[in-house]
């Protein structure tokens, strides 16, 4: 095993002592161990910082004169140490646009003045001035601590100013089919593709998992990528009911450091039952990794494991101590970047269609986050209630969703239906043209009834506890007959949902089978279609 990995795990040991004392921080011959715990040393170029943040700083020869190096990298070293590494790295990353823009137009540079900020400041608009905003506590720190290189002026320069925050919630407002949050029709045709392709191995426990748990929590992938297998909470009632908690470490929350602090989230049974296996699965490979007589360290393992690296360090024949002390850390653990580029590709895998751009649902974690709370604010929920389902320490960003509550649900009607069903591509099944022609045709307990006569046949060998018709059509084993009364169901459906929404006034509610609508519209077109290419056949035979 290497020295500097198992530094990296045990540098959380001395973390305290780091943030508690500047001493010694603006030594540059001093190593340093960041918020997340990672020690580096400060003259390096390349300064890793947690297990999702790197600072590069290759450029600082080239801008900066030598006399600023130690004056920055001191100021930097602080953000490191006290706050999260992915807010440093943001400022690192906009010093170094500034300086870059600096050294354009007067050479190297050797100190910060009033005139830079100024000049900077006049090329940026309203939709980036938070580059600079960035850039202002960065700056009121450097003068806070007398360190050389800047003018003191620029403290009342910059407070004297008002700068524009980023702009947020600009995706939900609009409604954004590509990145704000998903239609429920867009939502549900996910989840149902996520069932079906794990039913039929499309993919595998882990992957259905994690994309179920970034939808049901709208959590971070950052926070889904910290979580351990003790994070999981079992209960079982009286009466056999199993409970899931999870409980989910907190991010971006100032002053925190990794995994101290953590928010209890009550999981849907079946999403906590598909958890636990696939735990259990895991911590399967994790003996025949490790061997079992390191029973003590499975609690410790993450939930979604970067098994590549557990198993390099065996082949290091490291001690059971030192096995422990790294599982404790964050080494083991999937990256941020890991997690969503996950995500992505299971979503593509699956092939869901959008109803609002008759393409593939493009989806990532930030989009799953903005649906959970477009959802919740549109059933009634408030800012205290978005903040907590977010995870947020107060409202200040979650106003969007309840000051402009967005309604995706449309007063759909049998025009509509048709116009739109063709792109949600809602059914799943396959027609067929006879009851015959089905897969279980010949068992008569297989037919699918609805107030207007049989609809079709159930091809699932084995007990269904959906409700039929109207769960059916959605589903990957209906085969639904040419000659049926789908026509004659659709009406009713349409009817229902007018009824309901005359009676509740309430489209969300009103919309809880506007999927099923769509797979009915979509196999009443088909089938007009087939009828129609078999009376063409007849009468040109």
């Amino acid at each position: 095993m290497s020295k500097s990995l198992l530094d990296i795990s045990r540098g959380t040991n001395h973390l305290e002592d780091s943030k508690d004392s500047n001493l010694g921080l603006f030594d540059s011959d001093r190593m340093v161990t960041s918020n997340e715990g990672y020690i580096f040393d400060p003259q390096s170029r390349i300064w890793r910082i947690s297990k999702d943040n790197v600072i590069y700083l290759s450029w600082l020869d080239e801008f900066l004169h030598p006399n600023l190096h130690d004056s920055y990298l001191s100021v930097l070293k602080y953000y490191v140490v006290t706050l999260s590494g992915g807010h440093a790295n943001n400022v690192s990353d906009r010093f170094r646009e500034f300086a870059r823009f600096t050294y354009s137009s007067q050479g190297l540079i050797t100190g910060i003045t009033s005139i830079d900020i100024i000049n900077y400041r006049s090329t940026l608009n309203r939709e980036n001035e938070w580059y600079l905003g960035a850039l202002r506590g960065f700056f009121k720190t450097w003068i806070k601590f007398k360190i050389s290189g800047i003018e003191g002026e620029i403290a009342d320069l910059l407070k004297g100013w008002t700068l524009h925050a980023n702009t947020k919630g600009r995706a939900v407002q609009t409604l954004c089919p590509e990145q704000g949050p998903l239609s429920d029709l867009e939502f549900e045709s996910l989840h149902q593709a996520l069932i079906d392709a794990f039913e039929t191995d499309g993919i595998d426990l882990q992957d259905f998992v994690l994309a179920e748990l970034l939808m049901a929590t709208g959590r971070r992938p950052a926070q889904v990528a910290d979580l351990k297998v003790k994070d999981i909470i079992e209960a079982t009632s009286e009466d056999g009911l199993r409970t899931f908690v999870l409980n989910v470490p907190r991010r971006k929350q100032r002053g925190n450091r990794w995994r101290t602090s953590f928010k209890a989230f009550a999981l849907a049974p079946e999403l906590g039952v598909a958890l636990k296996a696939m735990v259990e699965k895991n911590r399967i490979e994790f003996f025949a990794c490790v061997g079992t007589s390191l029973q003590d360290c499975v609690d410790e393992l993450p939930i979604f494991p970067r098994w590549n690296v557990l198993k390099n360090l065996m082949d290091t024949k490291i001690s059971r101590e030192d096995i422990l002390t790294i599982m404790k850390s964050e080494e083991f653990h999937r990256t941020t970047i890991q997690i969503s580029k996950k995500l992505d590709k299971i979503v593509t895998l699956l092939s869901v269609h959008s109803e609002r751009t008759g393409e593939d649902l493009h989806v990532f974690p930030t989009r799953l986050r903005r649906t959970l709370a477009t959802r919740a604010a549109r059933e009634g929920c408030g800012e205290m209630i978005i903040a907590e389902l977010l995870d947020h320490t107060d409202t200040q960003n979650v106003r969007v969703y309840t000051e402009n509550v967005p309604e995706h649900v449309n007063a759909i009607n049998q025009a509509m239906a048709r116009q739109l069903a063709p792109l949600a591509q809602a059914f799943a099944g396959m027609i067929v043209v006879r009851e015959s022609d089905a897969v279980r045709g010949d068992d008569l307990s297989s037919r699918v009834r609805s107030g207007q006569g049989n609809v079709g046949t159930c091809g699932q060998h084995g007990f269904c506890g959906a409700l039929a018709p109207v769960s059916c059509y959605t589903c990957r084993n209906f085969q639904p007959w040419l000659d049926a009364p789908h026509q004659e169901l659709l009406d009713s459906l349409l009817l229902e949902r007018e009824r309901i929404r005359e009676i509740t006034n309430d489209l969300a509610i009103a919309s809880t089978n506007d999927r099923t609508i769509m797979a009915v519209t979509q196999v009443v077109q088909i089938c007009e279609g087939r009828r129609a290419q078999m009376n063409k056949g007849i009468t040109h035979g």
